[in-house]
C-alpha cells in the first residue's frame, strides 16, 4: 500500500467497517444481507474489497460453515473498538440520552461483587438504556488493566484492593463482610472464630492468579500483616470453587452473602473470620479523563444507587462501627 492510501484510510468509510464487524460476528453473508436489508450480491462485493484492502481472505470455508482467519481474529475486537470509538465521537456527550444511546458499556468488577451485582445492572439497562450493549471483565494484572482504563477501553471498574490504585480516581462502593466456606465434612464446628494463626494453617482455593496477589484483597491484607497463606488450589473459575469444596478440607474466602448462598445446599459451612480480616471494601474507580462526562457520571451514578437501594454486600453496623469502615 503506498502512503497516499494510509492517507486515505485505504478507502475505508464507516460503513465498510460496520459490514465488516457483522461479518466476523456474523460469519455469514446472507446473514449480514438480512440485518441490513440489503441484497447478497452487495454485502459480497463489500467483502470482497475488504479482502483487497487487508490482503486476507478474512472468512474461509471450513466444511459447511465460514470461520475466521487469523487476521480476521485480530481484527474483530479492533473493528469493535473503533466503531464504539466513533459512536462515542458522534454521540455529544452534552446530549447522552440513555434512552437513545447505543454505547458499548465495559466494566470490569470482581466475581464475588459481581454475583450481585451484574443481575441488578442487566435489568436496570435494560429499563433506562435498552439499546446499549454491556461487556464484563474481571480485573487481572494480565488483561492490562490500569493501561486499558486509562486509554479509555474500561468505563469503570469495580474493585476490592486492600487499598486503590492512586492515580485512579475512586470511591467507597460497599462493605461486605467475610466467611470461611469449608466441605461440611470439615473437622471445625460451623460458626467457629478462627484466629489468624488457625486461619494462615488452612490449606486455600483461591481465584486469583499467584501472579495477581497484589490485587488480591486477602492476600493484599496478608501482605499488610506481613503473613502469606498456603493457597493449594488457585482456579480461573470463580464459580467452580464451592464444587471443589464437599470431601476435601481446603477453604474459601469469600463475602459472607455469597458464602450463606453456597452454603444453602448443605454441602458447606462458615467458619468465622479472623478480627483483622473480617471485612472487605469495594470501590468504585475510573479514570480522570471521565470524570467530567455525562455519560460517566451516569454510569456512576446508576451503580452507586443500585449498590445502596438494594444493601448490596451490607456489613452489619456493629463490624463497620468496630472497624472504622
Amino acid at each position: 500500500m503506498t502512503s497516499t492510501h494510509r492517507a486515505t484510510f485505504f478507502g475505508l468509510s464507516i460503513r465498510d467497517l460496520d459490514i465488516l464487524r457483522r461479518l466476523l460476528a456474523e460469519r455469514s453473508v446472507s446473514g449480514v444481507a438480512a440485518q441490513l436489508n440489503q441484497s447478497q450480491p452487495s454485502i459480497s462485493a463489500t467483502l470482497r474489497r475488504l479482502r483487497d484492502i487487508f490482503q486476507d481472505p478474512l472468512l474461509v470455508r471450513s466444511g459447511q460453515r465460514m470461520v475466521l482467519t487469523d487476521k480476521a481474529m485480530t481484527l474483530s475486537a479492533q473493528v469493535e473498538s473503533l466503531l464504539s470509538s466513533f459512536v462515542e465521537l458522534l454521540e455529544s456527550d452534552e446530549d447522552f440520552d440513555p434512552s437513545t444511546s447505543e454505547r458499548t458499556i465495559r466494566i470490569a468488577a470482581a466475581t464475588s461483587f459481581e454475583f450481585f451485582l451484574v443481575p441488578l445492572l442487566v435489568a436496570e439497562l435494560h429499563r433506562q438504556a435498552p439499546r446499549c450493549k454491556l461487556e464484563l471483565f474481571v480485573p487481572t494484572l494480565h488483561s492490562g488493566l490500569e493501561t486499558e482504563r486509562e486509554s479509555g477501553g474500561l468505563d469503570a471498574v469495580v474493585g476490592n484492593w486492600p487499598v486503590p490504585p492512586p492515580h485512579l480516581k475512586h470511591m467507597p462502593l460497599a462493605t461486605c463482610e467475610l466467611a470461611c466456606l469449608v466441605s461440611a465434612s470439615h473437622p471445625l464446628p460451623a460458626g467457629t472464630r478462627l484466629s489468624l494463626d488457625d486461619y494462615m494453617r488452612l490449606s486455600h482455593i483461591s481465584p486469583s492468579s499467584p501472579q495477581d496477589l497484589s490485587i488480591s484483597p486477602i492476600d493484599g491484607m496478608l501482605q499488610r500483616l506481613t503473613r502469606e497463606r498456603r493457597v493449594m488450589v488457585s482456579v480461573p473459575d470463580y464459580s467452580i470453587i464451592p464444587q471443589l469444596l464437599p470431601g476435601t478440607d481446603y477453604a474459601f474466602t469469600v463475602g459472607r452473602r455469597y458464602a450463606e448462598h453456597a452454603a444453602q445446599t448443605g454441602a458447606l459451612k462458615l467458619l468465622t473470620m479472623p478480627e483483622e480480616l473480617s471485612v472487605m471494601q469495594f470501590y468504585l474507580l475510573w479514570h480522570e479523563r471521565s470524570h467530567a462526562s455525562r455519560y460517566h457520571q451516569w454510569l456512576r451514578q446508576t451503580i452507586r444507587r443500585l449498590v445502596r437501594e438494594h444493601d448490596v454486600l451490607a456489613v452489619p453496623p456493629a463490624l463497620v462501627i468496630r472497624h472504622g469502615l
